[in-house]
């Protein structure tokens, strides 16, 4: 029976996400309607907020910032949907041979830029194309974090802003480029012995082309209360201060330079912990990873080897939170020396230079046995991970202290429909 197309339209309309990417492989028929009813409705928009965690969310739609409204709620469902309900095909590691910096220590990517920091303090630059765009020496100190600001989608490669924000050991840097000239702002002695100082700022463009730095929030915490990791995400910063989460909404009009935290939920880890951000991380605002070494001799699998345990602390809204652990050495026969986490995917690096990939549901029914996908980068211990998508894939930027290598993993979807 043929359904008329005013019908199949109505029926269309009532179907998920992942019913519509099925139906467009139908027919000819199908698929044509499924494009006309993305530009003509909402029809992505709502399918990825019915479909997509709003946590991932959040994190697509800053990736497609500047494209057309439609296009982009078509872009971040087929992107996710590829992840989501089947394998991505993800091919074999490719060296960067044209980054070329001695002792790598971190590395981040935007649309157009690669940035890669060493332990030397120095920044290096490049285009898309690996092409060397400019050198800087921040500090003399090890470069421990970098992260792009801004909007870096220009398609003038001529007129164009490049934007940093540069950590390492007792502050940051934020490092601006036309082009032409070079701008830094420093915020230096940020540890001192006696407290911790943790400031918020809110950084604009100037009419002058330069970047205005303004404080938002600030506050002390004094010896021997201590802050073990933070993170920002979705206009809300979370610290870990010993072992309990306080919580700060930068982005709310009611915040005020010495607004009190939120305290929440003491956590009871199994291990004490240290004051390294790479052994305990926040990921987004809802999970907690610490990594701790075994040091009873009775309770390992092996006499020679000092196993890592991972605990995953699970955050729920009512203040409650839940644990799951891993031996990471009986399933990778390795140490986890770098964790990533984009969308609904989750990588960790290992101590022998492998990648494992995950494909992360939700973190209830997550078992770290269970991964997508295992990438040999090399024989380094892998230290920093970093991701720049597009309409068709994905782009994973691995390091090891020694080289960046690149794995793309091609997104089937988004050339099978519309």
């Amino acid at each position: 029976m043929i359904v008329p197309l005013e019908i199949l339209e109505l029926i269309l309309l009532k179907c998920d996400g992942k019913t519509l990417l099925a139906e467009a492989n139908v027919s000819e028929k199908f698929k044509n309607t499924i494009e006309y009813l993305g530009k003509k409705t909402k029809l992505w928009e709502w399918c990825c907020k019915e479909d997509i965690p709003e946590e991932q969310l959040v994190e697509y739609l800053q990736t497609y910032e500047g494209y057309d409204a439609k296009e982009k709620w078509r872009h971040v469902y087929y992107n996710w949907g590829a992840w989501e309900q089947h394998d991505p095909h993800i091919l074999s590691p490719k060296l960067c041979t044209n980054i070329e910096v001695r002792r790598i220590s971190a590395i981040a990517v935007s649309n157009k830029y690669i940035a890669v920091g060493s332990e030397d303090g120095r920044l290096k630059v490049y285009t898309c194309n690996k092409e060397l765009l400019f050198v800087h020496r921040i500090v003399a100190v090890k470069l421990s974090k970098l992260t792009f600001i801004g909007n870096q989608r220009l398609d003038d490669s001529h007129n164009f802003s490049i934007c940093l924000v540069v950590a390492f050991n007792n502050g940051l840097s934020i490092l601006s480029y036309d082009g032409l000239e070079k701008r830094q702002y420093d915020i230096l002695d940020v540890i001192s012995h006696r407290r911790v100082e943790m400031t918020i700022v809110e950084i604009n463009k100037s009419c002058s082309g330069g970047y205005n730095v303004k404080d938002v929030w600030f506050t002390r915490i004094y010896s021997p209360t201590c802050t073990t990791t933070y993170n920002m995400w979705n206009g809300k910063c979370t610290f870990l201060i010993n072992d309990r989460l306080c919580t700060v909404c930068y982005k709310s009009p009611d915040i005020t330079p010495m607004m009190e935290m939120t305290k929440g939920v003491p956590i009871k880890f199994h291990s004490p912990l240290m004051l390294d951000s790479s052994t305990t991380q926040i990921l987004r605002d809802n999970v907690i990873i610490n990594i701790y070494k075994n040091a009873e001799k009775s309770c390992r699998l092996s006499d020679a080897v000092i196993e890592d345990y991972v605990e995953i602390v699970i955050l729920k809204p009512n203040k409650d939170f839940s644990i799951k652990m891993f031996n990471t050495w009986e399933i990778f026969s390795s140490n986890i020396t770098s964790t990533f986490l984009y969308g609904n995917t989750l990588l960790f690096g290992t101590s022998c230079g492998s990648v494992y990939f995950y494909r992360l549901q939700n973190w209830k029914n997550f078992d770290m046995k269970n991964y997508t996908s295992k990438q040999i980068i090399g024989k380094h211990p892998i230290i920093s991970m970093a991701v720049k998508e597009t309409e068709t894939e994905r782009k994973f930027y691995v390091c090891s202290k020694f080289a960046v290598h690149e794995i793309v993993s091609w997104i089937p979807l988004a050339g099978s429909s519309t």
